[in-house]
């Protein structure tokens, strides 16, 4: 394990043991949140049918705040999904074929922007402990940040292969690719070159990998594409426990 790897360890636990508060924290602001979106919708069935100009221009300002409340729960989400250190539910998961059902899932939304996806699956790959849910999240994520990176024309290719004792899993974007300095911070809570972006996808992918005792990785270049790549144990990992009781 290099060193920022064994750091990104402990800074986990020490997430972990905030987690609880952050959680207590997050919740008395996710009521009041309901409640103002609530009373938002309602005003503006109040207003659904105005007519004059100034019920009309209220209107569209409830609709400016609406937004914005569901952007901070969303933000909110995003935020107890990366303080919380999840218990895994592992149990064998045939790789090739969840890795086929993904791509099935998001393949409507590469296709409505043009961009082919195609899977280059290891035979020989039998059963890989994992959380079915926890993966399924980690590679939606990365699928759609190969989807952002990429236009008309470009390609996602995922592949699985064994090496040794462990399960590989890439995926390779012909996009636009990142800079040196991006890819530097990818992994960095709260950067993000997305406008709407939180910034806290790739580094709760990240942990969430972890959790599964593997590694997520970063290959980028420039105007070329951009590849993620997964490194997974094919033996359930032995400090699973110990990691998420801290």
């Amino acid at each position: 394990m290099s060193r920022d790897q064994a750091q990104e360890r402990i800074r986990n636990r020490q997430l972990a043991r905030l987690g609880a508060l952050f959680a207590g924290f997050a919740h008395e602001i996710r009521n009041p949140l309901s409640t103002v979106s609530l009373n938002l919708q309602l005003v503006k069935e109040d207003l659904s049918q105005a007519e004059n100009p100034r019920d009309k221009r209220v209107n569209r300002r409830l609709s400016v705040i609406e937004a914005e409340v569901k952007r901070l729960q969303a933000i909110l989400e995003e935020f107890l999904g990366y303080v919380r250190v999840p218990r895994l539910d592992l149990k064998p998961v045939k790789l090739n074929q969840l890795l086929t059902e993904m791509m099935e899932f998001v393949m409507p939304e590469m296709e409505e922007k043009g961009v082919s996806m195609r899977l280059f699956a290891d035979p020989k790959l039998a059963a890989v402990p994992l959380d079915r849910e926890k993966f399924w999240a980690v590679m939606v994520n990365l699928f759609r940040n190969a989807l952002d990176a990429s236009e008309a024309g470009d390609e996602v290719m995922v592949a699985s292969k064994l090496e040794g004792s462990m399960v590989v899993v890439q995926v390779t974007d012909t996009g636009k690719g990142m800079s040196r300095e991006v890819q530097e911070k990818a992994f960095t809570p709260y950067f993000s070159t997305k406008k709407a972006g939180t910034g806290l996808g790739l580094p709760t992918a990240r942990r969430l990998i972890e959790l599964h005792d593997g590694e997520l990785l970063l290959n980028s270049e420039t105007d070329r594409g951009s590849q993620f790549v997964i490194r997974l144990p094919l033996e359930t990992p032995s400090d699973n426990d110990e990691e998420q009781e801290r």
